[in-house]
Parts: C-alpha cells; sequence; structure tokens
C-alpha cells in the first residue's frame, strides 16, 4: 500500500486494548502519545475489543487507572456488535439467556433485554467467570431445542500477564456446540460487521477507518475483511500465537512506531 495515500484516508482509529495499548496491569508508554496525536489531527477514535467481562462506565474507571481520558462513546466492544446485530435482524426478540458476566447482563438490559431462565428467544454464549454446569447444561438444551444460539467472540483464551490460562468464550462456544451438536452463530471480531457497524457510528464506511491490533485471527482479520486498514503490533505483551493466513497492512513494534509513520506523511 501506498503509505501516504493509506494514512490521509483514515478518519477514525479502532484500537484492540490488552495488547495494544497496555498489558494486564502495565499501560504501554507509546499510548498516550499516540491518542494526543490523533487528538491533534482530528482523527476520531475507539476501542475495540472483544471482551465482554466490563460494562461501558467499567472500562471508563479502568481506562481512567491508567491515566487515560475515556467516555462511554469511546469504546465499541462485542456486547455492543451483539446488540446491533440482534436489533438489526431481530428487533422483537427481548428474551435472553445468557452465560455471561453480570457486567454483560446489566448492558443487555439497559438496551431493553430480559435476561431469563425459561423460554428464551436466543442463548448468548460469553466470557463467564461464574459459569456453573447447570447452566451450560441449559444453554446446550436451548440450542439443541433450536432456540437460535449466538457466541460473542472467537477467543478460546483471554490475555493476561498473571501465571494463568482464562479460558474465554470460543472454548465455552465449544463446549456448547459439541453438546448439543449445533452450531452458534459466530460474532465479535473478526466478523466484518463488528468494525463496519463500529465505523457507522462516526458516518464512516470501513475504508475510511484503521484497525489497530496484535492478534491477526480477530483484531487484523476484521480490519481485512470489513475493508478496513489494518496495522498489527507486535512488541512486549503483544499476542503472537494467534494465527490466520492474513497480511496486515503495516506491522509495528508499538504505537509509537506507527505514530512516527503517520508524522512522516502530516510533514510531506
Amino acid at each position: 500500500m501506498d503509505t501516504f495515500r493509506g494514512f490521509s484516508a483514515v478518519k477514525a482509529v479502532f484500537l484492540d486494548m490488552d495488547g495494544t495499548i497496555y498489558h494486564g496491569s502495565t499501560l504501554f508508554p507509546t499510548t498516550l502519545p499516540f491518542i494526543r496525536f490523533l487528538e491533534r489531527h482530528g482523527i476520531n477514535y475507539a476501542y475495540c475489543s472483544n471482551n465482554t467481562s466490563y460494562s461501558k462506565d467499567e472500562y471508563v474507571a479502568r481506562l481512567e487507572k491508567f491515566g487515560i481520558p475515556a467516555v462511554r462513546e469511546n469504546f465499541y466492544t462485542a456486547t455492543d456488535f451483539l446488540v446491533d446485530t440482534l436489533k438489526s435482524e431481530h428487533p422483537e426478540w427481548k428474551r435472553l439467556f445468557l452465560l455471561g458476566m453480570p457486567a454483560m447482563a446489566d448492558e443487555l438490559r439497559g438496551h431493553g433485554y430480559e435476561i431469563v431462565d425459561d423460554e428464551p428467544e436466543a442463548v448468548i454464549v460469553s466470557f463467564d467467570k461464574q459459569l456453573c454446569y447447570e447452566r451450560l447444561c441449559r444453554a446446550a438444551y436451548f440450542v439443541r431445542e433450536k432456540v437460535p444460539g449466538f457466541s460473542t467472540h472467537p477467543d478460546l483464551f483471554c490475555p493476561s500477564d498473571q501465571p494463568t490460562c482464562l479460558v474465554d468464550c470460543g472454548a465455552i462456544s465449544r463446549c456448547v456446540e459439541l453438546a448439543s451438536g449445533a452450531e452458534l452463530r459466530q460474532l465479535g471480531k473478526p466478523d466484518a460487521g463488528f468494525i463496519r457497524c463500529a465505523a457507522a457510528r462516526y458516518g464512516l464506511s470501513a475504508a475510511e477507518t484503521m484497525m489497530i491490533g496484535d492478534r491477526l485471527a480477530t483484531d487484523i482479520a476484521a480490519g481485512l475483511n470489513a475493508g478496513s486498514m489494518t496495522c498489527r503490533i507486535t512488541g512486549p505483551g503483544a499476542d503472537l500465537s494467534s494465527y490466520a493466513p492474513v497480511t496486515p497492512d503495516w506491522t509495528c513494534n508499538d504505537l509509537g512506531e506507527l505514530q512516527k509513520l503517520w508524522e512522516k506523511t502530516i510533514d510531506a
């Protein structure tokens, strides 16, 4: 890609979070300067994550602890994409059976949904630290009985700087699929709709945006699937185990390296 043409077309930037702007409890030193760079040049930005663990308010508080000013409108998550998909395709549905975090349940209720244990119109499978066997069985039963099922994102594990493996939505979803004998509809990155819906909130097409993240199979694939420009971050803390047969437009060690490339096009 022509670097000069590519950067000049970008009107909004979508940033993955863990592995891109921070890792675990450590903020990358290039993050705040990059955000200020975008603000100086009038480029919109949003944090686009598959992580459904937190509500918008919790995300705001999380970033503020890092010293990053944020408001709810700065985030577009897998929960948002789920809501956009359901409201667009099935506006009549209101009753959801959820395997997910309490914060996600609250977000869904805020959009007018009822979280139920019986007679759901859809089954939603997501990251769930309080996952219990009985509810897992219930989800599989509903899906087996032809209730439409949705997986909020395909990630098998959550990034962590701790000595553990945080089992994520993709692994829980596979359990439901194997037990029920039916497939869940897969949402979240790398679905092209994720980027397109995020771009639409700014009145933009995906071609006018850039997706920045560390995971090839989700962040970069989502951008490329949607027709967005892409940059992969590969420095310490990035998840380099994620693989997909895709090639990002740019590969940078961190956001600082990307900023330097971008600044050259502005000064030229």
